[in-house]
């Protein structure tokens, strides 16, 4: 069943199976999601609980200053705040998706860390180091494939494309 109204477009999904993984100490946190979903042939999930702790972290979150279509959203970019954080911190949440962008798989990772002194810091994760553990739940999602699209006029950032099984985009395109 699909639903849309002008500003939403939805579809609905099976589940899967659920995807227990650990990640070992040096691993970098969103090319070992990638890796696990390449190994077990997911090719779209909900990441639904990530913890551990990270020895590194590069996090982008908008600047006051930022507005849309973003046109550079890479580590450092000048339209965006790239955070660098270079020490042990426990993962407090991590919650995003697998879906694919350009034809590989993304993980889109948005977390919370807790540094020493309880400070929490988060944001968009562009790549994270584990440090001692990374403990990993995936949910594969079914009857759905979920791709991205830059959407260069009005986000300038890659956007969901919803594709059932059987049939194209949700959104006609």
């Amino acid at each position: 069943m699909t639903s849309t109204v002008p500003s939403v477009v939805s579809r609905a999904a099976g589940n899967g199976r659920v995807i227990a993984a650990s990640i070992k100490p040096g691993a970098q946190l969103t090319d070992s999601i990638e890796q696990v979903c390449r190994d077990h042939g997911v090719h779209t999930a909900v990441i639904l609980s990530v913890i551990g702790t990270i020895q590194e972290v590069y996090l982008r979150n908008p600047r006051d200053i930022t507005t849309l279509p973003i046109h550079r959203e890479h580590e450092f970019a000048d339209e965006i705040d790239t955070v660098v954080l270079q020490r042990p911190m426990e993962i407090l949440s991590i919650q995003g998706n697998v879906t694919t962008l350009d034809g590989k798989l993304w993980a889109h990772c948005h977390a919370l860390f807790s540094e020493a002194g309880g400070n929490v810091r988060g944001g968009h994760v562009f790549r994270a180091t584990i440090w001692s553990q990374g403990e990993v739940f995936l949910q594969e999602l079914t009857d759905i494939r979920i791709d991205r699209e830059y959407d260069r006029e009005v986000t300038g950032l890659p956007q969901i494309r919803l594709h059932g099984c059987d049939a194209g985009p949700a959104d006609g395109r």
